[in-house]
């Protein structure tokens, strides 16, 4: 894979590392100087993987045979940030000590100071690889994998250490003999410690991330959070259940409408997910970081909550078999595959199961996001896990703030209500044999009632009691619970049109203030790189870096100058084209006048 240098700057660039298998031929590879060379305990014995950022090796104990991978910088790369980036995943995966995440137990310089960490040599495929072959996952084999990647990454959150850069390509399943495939985190090479100074940071203040899985916030280059990593998962989950990704396009659209656009729901894209399941991975998505859920254990509650219907045998590599949830799907559409079906097909190429890849391949750190190319890891041969499917059930609705029910409230008061409510309106009384029909029934009846205290004053034409009067003949009907959570999500809107019309009428009239004009952040394009040779070219390069850094602070990070850095673009590109002293005099003295401007217009 050949590799481009990009000048380390620009606004809101990602830096990510895609480090992919080497791929196997019969043709011997030039050879290797660290080949046979014996790195503190483990001799290395072949080189499996490289990237932008590494080369990675198999390595062995020479006494007891125990195998590690080992990752060792590109000797062009050598910098003392990167070498920090090393040193803080090693630190962020041993603060948190989960055996869902890739185990780093060693780090260390060679004699030419080039630093390598030791790791767990891993044997299986990424999430990403299962993706680019299968497209889209079943809801249940979906749950599954949620699941296991919310333990270390919840784990993660308790320990102070936030991803940052939480995506397919960083999961990687596992497989061991005899024992069921587990998933294990992995590329915490620019996870930020939180309250502590150690954490990676850049001088130009640059965004760390990738562009498809990155959170407002991130983008904004605001303070990250755990809230960071889930709005990132909810971007895993949308592509794991509709095979593509809430947003499409260039990375600088992608990122510009994680800011602004709302997410399409999984359902408009893929029939059959339980509305539950839809409207968590929308709160995943929520813009603002408080809106999201409170905790990665606070999802994985509610996925527990999705009751899993079990049965007995094993299908595959002993994991359970599972009882299908009936869901509404097209007769003509195809089903997505499980892992069952994963796990079938993988056995077809078993002969070239010998193909050990290291799961420290998948660990991002090292091409700026700008150059990226499409996120297409290879195939390997691996056999996935068969994962138990859940079987989805209506969770508790809320009931309005206008009236208080408690688990003691007399079966009788709730059958008067239903038959006075039925009478007022003409309509059927309600069934309340079963505690989800009393539930649905006291429901509405407080809804009816509000309505009717403040039907003068935000329901003078009756289209929310007609809206109301339409729910309830559906509850009449509804004989299952999967019927009336239906209801429940419909009564959802109708309460909120509700309060906000009560709002709206009793709040006191306010002056009404212009919204000011939003400001869009400063982007700036892919930039050429410059020629570092000789001194005169290194110091017109940092010069260049400093000033592209210094606009962004003047600026704040925001768009409110476009013609200076349409200019400075302009002058980059001059600095590498610029082949002798003469000319890079000139771009110097260009840029003093750059400068100038910059600091008149905005002065600190």
């Amino acid at each position: 894979m050949k590799t481009r240098r990009i000048p380390e700057t620009g606004a809101h660039r990602a830096l990510t590392e895609r480090e992919v298998p080497l791929t196997l031929a019969p043709t011997a590879p030039k050879a290797d100087p660290l080949l046979g060379t014996q790195l503190g305990e483990f001799v290395i014995q072949e080189r499996i993987g490289a990237g932008g950022m590494g080369v990675v090796y198999r390595a062995e104990h020479p006494i007891i045979g125990k195998q590690a991978a080992i990752k060792v910088l590109r000797a062009e790369l050598m910098s003392p940030e990167q070498e920090q980036r090393l040193v803080v995943e090693a630190r962020s995966v041993n603060a948190i000590g989960h055996p869902g995440i890739l185990d780093i137990f060693n780090f260390g310089k060679l004699p030419d100071g080039r630093p390598y960490v030791v790791m767990e040599l891993l044997q299986g495929q990424s999430l990403a690889a299962v993706l680019h072959e299968r497209g889209r996952l079943d809801v249940g084999t979906t749950v599954w994998m949620l699941e296991q990647i919310l333990s270390p990454l919840g784990a993660a959150h308790r320990a102070s250490v936030v991803h940052r850069d939480l995506k397919p390509a960083n999961v990687f399943m596992v497989e061991r003999p005899d024992a069921p495939p587990t998933l294990k985190l992995v590329d915490f090479g620019i996870a930020k410690v939180l309250q502590s100074r150690e954490g990676l940071t850049l001088a130009d203040g640059s965004v760390l991330g990738t562009p498809d899985f990155m959170a407002p916030e991130q983008i904004r280059g605001g303070a990250v959070g755990p809230a960071t990593d889930l709005y990132a998962l909810g971007v895993m989950a949308f592509q794991m259940l509709t095979g593509a990704r809430p947003f499409q396009g260039e990375n600088v659209q992608v990122m510009f409408a994680h800011v602004e656009q709302a997410p399409p729901r999984p359902s408009s894209k893929v029939e059959g997910i339980p509305p539950e399941l839809d409207a968590l991975v929308l709160q995943l998505m929520e813009k603002d970081p408080a809106k999201r859920p409170a905790s990665a254990e606070a999802v994985r509650q509610r996925l527990k909550a999705l009751s899993l219907g079990r049965s007995p045998g094993t299908l595959g590599l002993g994991v359970p078999a599972v009882t299908k949830r009936e869901e509404p799907t097209s007769p003509t559409a195809p089903r997505p595959p499980g892992l069952a079906a994963l796990l079938a097909d993988r056995r077809k190429v078993a002969p070239l199961a010998a193909a050990v890849v290291a799961g420290v391949v998948v660990m991002g750190a090292g091409l700026w996001w700008l150059t990226r190319p499409a996120e297409t890891p290879p195939p390997v041969v691996q056999r996935p896990t068969v994962p138990v499917a859940p079987v989805v059930k209506a969770p508790a609705p809320v009931v309005p703030v206008t009236e208080t029910v408690t688990k003691t409230e007399p079966v009788q008061e709730t059958h008067e209500e239903v038959e006075t409510e039925g009478k007022a309106s003409g309509l059927p009384p309600l069934p309340v044999e079963t505690a989800s029909e009393k539930k649905l029934a006291r429901r509405l009846f407080g809804l009816f009632k509000q309505q009717r205290a403040r039907a003068k004053d935000v329901d003078t034409d009756g289209a929310l009691r007609g809206k109301l009067i339409q729910q309830y003949r559906a509850a009449v009907d509804a004989t299952k619970d999967s019927e009336r959570a239906r209801i429940h999500q419909a009564l959802d809107g109708i309460e909120k049109e509700l309060t906000q019309r009560i709002a709206q009428h009793d709040a006191p009239p306010v002056a009404v203030v212009p919204e000011l004009p939003k400001v869009p952040p400063l982007v700036i394009p892919p930039l050429p790189t410059l020629p570092r040779t000789n001194a005169s070219e290194q110091r017109l390069a940092q010069r260049l870096d400093k000033l592209v850094a210094e606009l962004r602070k003047r600026t704040q990070g925001q768009d409110v100058a476009p013609d200076l850095a349409r200019e400075l673009v302009g002058l980059y590109t001059d600095a590498a084209k610029a082949e002798t002293g003469t000319e890079r005099m000139d771009v110097n003295k260009a840029l003093d006048a750059w400068q100038e401007q910059l600091k008149a217009r905005f002065p600190k």
